[in-house]
């Protein structure tokens, strides 16, 4: 008996809804919101991340005696310059190139994101958008607060030693610049719209916002996902990320 009850007091809440409902008529969006699949000023966001395990010292822990911080997730975003732009001077010794142009030892010239659009019969409307992105070789990384240090003696069997910044005692810093790692990236579209828009990864390229190879171009597909007029088109573009790492060093 209750469980007929149940039953009927389910149908008449469904039929209520849909009752509700069958008046409702939607509002066509603009056409351009559900048109929109471009990317916004600066094209993405990169970020490193390292795990540095039993190499910050915790000082004020233990009873004054401090301890040793067994695991630091340390992250930081590197790409804001490039995002906005930059001089950057090659300082390297050697010639590199930079979106087909050679940058010869001591030249400057103004670096920043860009995206470029190529013919490809295989992506939407026969266009492929690549993204390229700049990133410094060098990062730098950052304790929690400064109870906190990185140790130097603790990257001594390590075969990647940082370079020790801001020094509160010989070998015992907060900060820490480390190289990047190409193949570890955390990179993050910055889309003009991100509510009317998905991204999908094509051929295995890795999931954005999680540490991923790019030391070969990927690509993914934004489409966008706006409420769009009867028979108007799905509207997404096949984007490339290819990153270039330049070395800083003075």
């Amino acid at each position: 008996m209750k469980i007929k009850s149940i039953l009927t007091a389910a149908t008449l809440c469904l039929t209520l809804l849909a009752s509700c409902n069958s008046g409702i008529e939607y509002n066509e969006v603009p056409e351009s919101v559900y048109s929109n699949v471009n990317l916004g000023s600066g094209l993405a966001k990169i970020r490193v991340r390292e795990l540095f395990n039993n190499k910050v010292w915790q000082v004020n822990h233990n009873d004054g005696k401090g301890q040793w911080l067994e695991n630091y997730l340390a992250q930081t975003q590197i790409s804001q310059d490039y995002q906005d732009g930059k001089d950057y001077t090659n300082n390297t010794g050697s010639a590199i190139t930079i979106m087909g142009k050679t940058l010869n030892p001591g030249e400057t010239m103004y670096v920043k994101n860009t995206l470029e659009v190529v013919d490809d019969s295989n992506a939407p409307d026969g266009k492929k958008y690549i993204a390229h992105l700049f990133s410094p070789t060098k990062a730098t990384y950052s304790t929690p607060n400064k109870g906190h240090l990185f140790m130097e003696s603790a990257f001594a069997n390590e075969a990647i030693k940082p370079v020790f910044v801001d020094e509160v005692e010989k070998g015992k810093s907060q900060y820490i610049v480390y190289p990047v790692r190409q193949d570890a990236l955390v990179i993050e579209f910055i889309l003009e719209d991100p509510y009317a828009c998905r991204v999908e990864r094509v051929n295995g390229a890795p999931a954005l916002g999680t540490p991923g190879d790019y030391t070969v171009p990927q690509q993914y597909m934004v489409i966008n996902t706006a409420f769009r007029p009867k028979g108007a088109p799905e509207y997404r573009r096949l984007y490339e990320i290819r990153v270039q790492l330049l070395d800083e060093s003075k």
